[in-house]
């Protein structure tokens, strides 16, 4: 990545920190801002070579095409859990640069993406869904409000679009297996009817925090092409470095 990234993921950091007192880091958790410029120099390092297209394998049926932005590994992983599980809302405009990175990458190396920019064209941007449960303990939608941060700064024509809800109770993803995973999600994704008109025909990039085996991913693709959904890509803060094989983009666009 390039330095003006970095530059823009600490100072992102720090300007949330100063809205949050007392603030501490995320990953060493240390006094000062959310994501420290010493764990962000450490993420740096391990993120050579990222924004990436990301090969998951095995890959599971259905899976598009994705790009991540990092590792999720070290202080990635730690921040990202804690924004989620922890309710560290501080460290959304740090993220948000990531995914931001992550979905500029993807329009570069996407061709349909970049005829849909060129033609001045809508492309929905469309975050994977947040359980019922998770979302009443939470109080909020953290990956839908990343994806609305991350949009901001990301490529020009992109469009928000919340199209997809569970029809179902799934259990917890993190505990589950490979297989496990793709039964608990089986039909367990649909586009909401106010937003089907929206998304047939349409382009969208799938967003999430974390690719992990690919599931969720999978079934969002189905779902969103069970009604009539055209060009399908996925987009993420960070990806499972043990389950995916980072490809270099040949147009990566490092700022």
């Amino acid at each position: 990545m390039g330095d003006r990234l970095w530059e823009r993921v600490v100072g992102a950091a720090a300007a949330a920190g100063e809205l949050v007192l007392p603030s501490r880091c995320a990953a060493c958790h240390r006094p000062g801002p959310p994501l420290c410029r010493a764990c962000t120099q450490t993420l740096r390092t391990a993120s050579e070579g990222w924004p990436a297209l990301v090969t998951l394998d095995p890959a599971p049926a259905g899976m598009p095409a994705c790009c991540a932005a990092a590792p999720f590994d070290g202080p990635l992983r730690m921040a990202v859990t804690a924004y989620k599980d922890e309710e560290r809302r501080d460290l959304r405009p740090a993220l948000a640069q990531l995914l931001a990175s992550a979905l500029t990458t993807a329009f570069a190396a996407d061709p349909t993406l970049r005829h849909h920019v060129s033609r001045g064209e809508p492309v929905l941007l469309v975050p994977l869904p947040t359980a019922r449960s998770s979302r009443r303990r939470r109080g909020d939608d953290p990956v839908g409000d990343l994806a609305r941060a991350g949009a901001r700064g990301g490529p020009p024509g992109i469009h928000l679009a919340p199209a997809l809800r569970h029809t179902r109770r799934v259990a917890d993803q993190a505990r589950l297996d490979r297989s496990a995973r793709a039964a608990n999600l089986a039909g367990a994704i649909e586009v909401s009817r106010r937003w089907r008109e929206v998304v047939r025909g349409a382009t969208c990039v799938l967003v999430d925090d974390v690719v992990t085996t690919g599931a969720t991913m999978a079934e969002a693709t189905r779902a969103l092409r069970a009604v009539g959904a055209g060009h399908v890509v996925a987009a993420a803060v960070a990806a499972t470095p043990r389950r995916v094989t980072p490809a270099l983009v040949a147009h990566r666009v490092a700022d």
